[in-house]
């Protein structure tokens, strides 16, 4: 019997979240203490770059903080990252996790505790896909105001590692500044800057 990812649905031997989508998870909960923190210059509409992309209309005058900046500064963020918290702890069947500090301080310790318990929560936890989307939507409506994206790196290719049956991985690699060795987010395959050309000469006619 096989399973699927929960966010992308790619197969899976077992498990609820692919490793790239783990990897993906892990990436944006480190960030998600940082775009707290980013936030923070935002909270007045008067800060607002002129060239901001993403808009909003109010009837009558501006208010003195930026709604949606103090929805996910105060509240928002810790709120979403502590509630996925909870459930995995009820799951797990532990206990409630203590709810202490300022808000700052409680979105890096959701999220930090999260991180940790990534592996478990991509074998074992079934809604580990609904967790995945709503943190990535939860980054998107902070990216959206801060006005950042991550970044991707530059596309080296596609993974050429070969299982035992003789499937070749496929998965996109990204190398990213400073970097000295690629390792394949689907099937961890690691490669050294010696392989990069190699990488090169084995790609399909069609990957860029």
């Amino acid at each position: 019997m096989t399973a699927s990812c929960g966010l992308c649905e790619r197969d899976l031997e077992h498990g609820h979240l692919c490793p790239g989508d783990t990897l993906a998870l892990a990436e944006r909960l480190d960030r998600m203490p940082k775009l707290y923190s980013a936030l923070a210059g935002f909270l007045s509409p008067a800060g607002r770059a002129a060239t901001e992309f993403v808009s909003r209309s109010h009837v009558g005058a501006s208010l003195p903080v930026d709604e949606a900046v103090l929805d996910l500064r105060y509240g928002g963020i810790a709120l979403v990252l502590e509630g996925w918290r909870s459930d995995v702890q009820r799951v797990r069947g532990w206990g409630e996790p203590a709810i202490t500090g300022d808000v700052e301080a409680r979105v890096l310790r959701a999220s930090r505790w999260l991180g940790m318990e990534l592996s478990w929560i991509a074998d074992s936890y079934p809604a580990a896909g609904d967790l995945a989307a709503e943190v990535r939507e939860l980054e998107g409506a902070a990216l959206s105001i801060v006005g950042a994206s991550p970044d991707r790196g530059r596309r080296i290719g596609n993974c050429v590692a070969v299982d035992a049956s003789g499937v070749v991985c496929g998965a996109v690699l990204r190398h990213h500044h400073g970097e000295t060795r690629l390792v394949c987010p689907w099937c961890t395959c690691s490669y050294g800057s010696q392989d990069f050309l190699m990488l090169k000469t084995l790609q399909p006619e069609e990957a860029s």
